[in-house]
């Protein structure tokens, strides 16, 4: 299938440059959800139940954030679920629908049920392993 563009590479550049969905890093992009949502680190990390450390160490980019690291702060943000796909995406992960894991957990944001203890519990009942 061919299509054709019908801006300059130059417009295209800046266009997904100034998206910040497409141009920011997964810190960046959390940063900015922060500040959307008015969330404080500490708050964000209490209330998600992360470590201060790991927490640190995620923004400062010398660990990498695991799945469950990124669902906890989907949860507590009220994310919706574009936006915790990007968020996914920037740390490379995604939630896939061959995963029943993947698919309660999206269940759940497309339901806007954010309650990490009834997910815990729906998981722990559908025997799947929490990741």
């Amino acid at each position: 299938m061919w299509y054709y563009i019908n801006i300059s590479l130059e417009e295209y550049i800046k266009f997904h440059k100034t998206n910040k969905e497409k141009s920011l890093d997964f810190v960046s992009y959390l940063y900015y959800l922060m500040d959307k949502y008015k969330f404080y680190s500490v708050a964000l990390y209490n209330k998600a139940n992360i470590s201060k450390q790991l927490f640190s160490s995620v923004i400062s980019n010398k660990s990498k954030p695991s799945i469950n690291f990124i669902i906890k702060i989907v949860f507590t943000m009220h994310l919706n679920n574009h936006e915790c796909k990007y968020l996914l995406k920037k740390a490379s992960f995604t939630l896939a629908s061959n995963s029943n894991y993947s698919l309660i957990i999206r269940y759940f944001i497309e339901s806007n049920n954010y309650n990490l203890n009834e997910l815990n519990e729906t998981l722990i009942k559908m025997d799947i392993k929490i990741k």
